[in-house]
């Protein structure tokens, strides 16, 4: 076989920098959480679909019980066909909710699950988010006052990460690498954690009914949106609410391969600059495998490693972790495994597993 560790060093020099400009990407989007008002606001429905959530809703509904905010608000908690305590739990913490029986044909769970929030839901405003979220006391209020004085649509956020060990942490800071590079908020991007939207606009634009087979359906209706005309701009929100998404190993790889699978074909052309990405930074792992194999240029292949270490330096920093940088590579591995076994699974027709359901 050739020896193909300079073809692995130079890949890994040119992916280097491109996980510079991904980390730039993501600090040039706005800040969304530095104001409040203390002015009436628009009344808000704040809408939770929920599928075996036991785990996760007391933290989310004990941080909704307790958000200050200048207006009428509602909190409606969509339990889609659990198998746990989410229906209870919920109406013990004082939600609304309304528990849905069976998915019916031409829908994903998700996307049913939050079309039926707001159909139900009594605000002016709809706020779409997460049982993995925690809010902060003023989130809400901030994230409303932003949108009503720009007279905005709605309004989406990367909020802040909270995680279960080194393994997600590792793996989410690879993949936010990937995504900013080729994501274009100007697009139309959301994310499904956390989406503000007036009602009346869900309403006339068909809402989650414009997506109800997407498996990212985050991704898919902030598309539709933007094509229609509306305005959803895509902040950062750290300081709004954060998200905890990965339990367990399970459950990340099921998220990834998900999310893998399933943004790429979103991201356009931009897929394979991703693709392109992810591998460059899992090719140390070959460039060090083929120079120990060889016996020799065993320092070029370490440094070709160094090299992606400083690249993804300010992502693990971004994610409290600066020591994971060296381990950008496994990273790397992992995301990319995930993203291929969800692509196999979505071409063979067997789909990806996640909630105990294919999607």
């Amino acid at each position: 076989m050739p020896d193909l560790t300079d073809t692995w060093a130079v890949m890994a020099f040119l992916t280097a920098p491109l996980a510079i400009i991904s980390e730039q990407r993501y600090r040039a989007l706005q800040v969304l959480g530095g104001e409040s008002t203390a002015d009436l606001l628009p009344s808000l429905s704040i809408i939770v679909p929920a599928r075996n959530e036991a785990t996760n809703l007391p933290r989310l509904l004990a941080s909704l019980n307790a958000i200050i905010y200048p207006g009428p608000y509602e909190v409606i908690v969509v339990d889609d066909n659990s198998c746990d305590e989410t229906a209870c739990l919920a109406e013990q913490a004082g939600a609304r909710v309304i528990r849905l029986d069976h998915l019916p044909k031409g829908w994903l769970g998700k996307p049913y699950a939050c079309h039926q929030g707001a159909q139900a839901a009594r605000g002016e405003w709809l706020l779409f988010t997460d049982a993995d979220t925690v809010h902060a006391p003023d989130g809400p209020s901030r994230a409303m006052t932003h949108a009503t004085a720009r007279q905005l649509d709605g309004l989406s956020a990367f909020i802040g990460q909270s995680f279960s060990g080194s393994w997600d942490r590792l793996a989410l800071m690879t993949a936010y690498a990937g995504l900013f590079f080729s994501l274009q908020p100007d697009q139309g991007a959301l994310n499904g954690q956390y989406i503000l939207l007036k009602h009346s606009i869900y309403d006339t634009s068909g809402g989650f009914q414009l997506v109800a087979r997407e498996p990212i359906e985050d991704v898919a209706l902030g598309r539709h949106l933007k094509k229609k005309g509306y305005t959803v701009p895509l902040y950062r929100g750290s300081e709004i609410a954060s998200v905890h998404m990965y339990g367990d190993k399970k459950s990340m790889w099921q998220g990834l391969s998900r999310l893998g699978s399933g943004t790429l074909s979103w991201l356009g052309s931009g897929a394979l600059v991703t693709a392109l990405l992810i591998t460059g930074t899992m090719v140390p792992l070959l460039a060090i495998t083929s120079a120990l194999r060889r016996g020799r240029k065993l320092a070029l292949a370490i440094v070709a490693w160094l090299a992606i270490a400083l690249g993804f330096l300010p992502w693990a920093r971004r994610f409290d972790a600066s020591s994971l940088a060296i381990l950008a590579p496994f990273g790397a591995l992992l995301v990319q495994a995930a993203g291929v076994w969800g692509l196999l699974g979505r071409l063979s027709g067997r789909g990806v597993r996640w909630k105990d359901r294919s999607v």
